[in-house]
């Protein structure tokens, strides 16, 4: 189960490294207001930093006014374990709320893990009563749950963001962002310097020394959001899964109820 929890974090999760360095995104505090810290894509600057950033909001996620239209996800597909294959299903509504289902057939039973915003549970099978998770899994979910990730809302409270360098990844040259939260995480992603797609992302929890890798590929576009439909997922350099998306539905009706833990 822990494995498992494990997983579909890194299917959804941001990135970690160590250092402290590079062009930090800045604003005075003055020019920093409320409706600023709210804005999923505001406009940028000239500087380096803040360059790289609008062409990611524009060319890597569809850009501001493609964004406002999408509110949910509805994601289905196959994942690839070492112990066999599973049909993966996953729900997906901004700002974190998160619902996702595993079958390995032909058991007819699935195991379902959610975040409601507040509370990580989990559910082992259909006849199983639902219970909050673990301490620490509970943690790494909520991290991962954000939708999309990090580099939106720059200017949120307990976030900072940093470019460190330019860097060849997967056969291709990436720009590396570093997003620090006050949650203990560090997140490293590596656009391409020419599509600004979303090619590594790089995890480690600051507090215990995990880290892991996420590989994104074949991407598509939904409602002129890019999406990957292939997604690898690494340990410490080790093959973990291998998620690949048949079917991607926006904005299929997802209420908040949805995702609470069921009675």
């Amino acid at each position: 189960m822990r494995r498992l929890c494990h997983i579909f974090a890194l299917l959804f999760a941001t990135s970690i490294l160590f250092a402290d360095e590079g062009e930090l995104l800045y604003r005075p505090a003055e020019e920093i207001t409320s409706i600023l810290r709210k804005t999923a894509m505001p406009e940028m600057g000239s500087a380096r930093i803040e360059h790289i950033l609008g062409r990611y909001y524009n060319d890597g996620l569809g850009g501001p006014e493609k964004w406002k239209r999408i509110e949910s996800l509805h994601l289905t597909g196959t994942l690839t374990l070492e112990s066999g294959k599973f049909d993966f299903n996953a729900y997906q509504k901004k700002p974190n709320l998160v619902k996702m289902a595993l079958r390995q057939p032909p058991n007819p039973e699935s195991m379902v893990l959610g975040y409601d915003g507040e509370i990580a549970w989990q559910q082992l099978s259909r006849g199983a009563a639902p219970e909050p998770m673990t301490e620490s899994e509970a943690r790494r979910f909520a991290h991962s749950s954000r939708f999309r990730n990090h580099l939106l809302h720059p200017f949120a409270e307990g976030k900072t963001i940093r470019y460190i360098d330019t860097v060849p990844v997967e056969g291709t040259i990436c720009h590396q962002i570093r997003v620090n939260l006050d949650t203990d995480f560090q997140v490293d992603y590596f656009i391409d310097i020419r599509s600004y797609l979303e090619i590594k992302i790089e995890n480690t929890d600051l507090q215990r020394g995990n880290r892991n890798s996420v590989l994104y590929k074949e991407y598509t576009k939904e409602f002129g959001m890019p999406i990957a439909k292939k997604v690898e997922s690494l340990e410490e350099g080790e093959w973990v899964s291998t998620l690949e998306l048949s079917e991607v539905k926006v904005n299929s009706g997802l209420m908040p109820w949805m995702f609470d833990m069921p009675n």
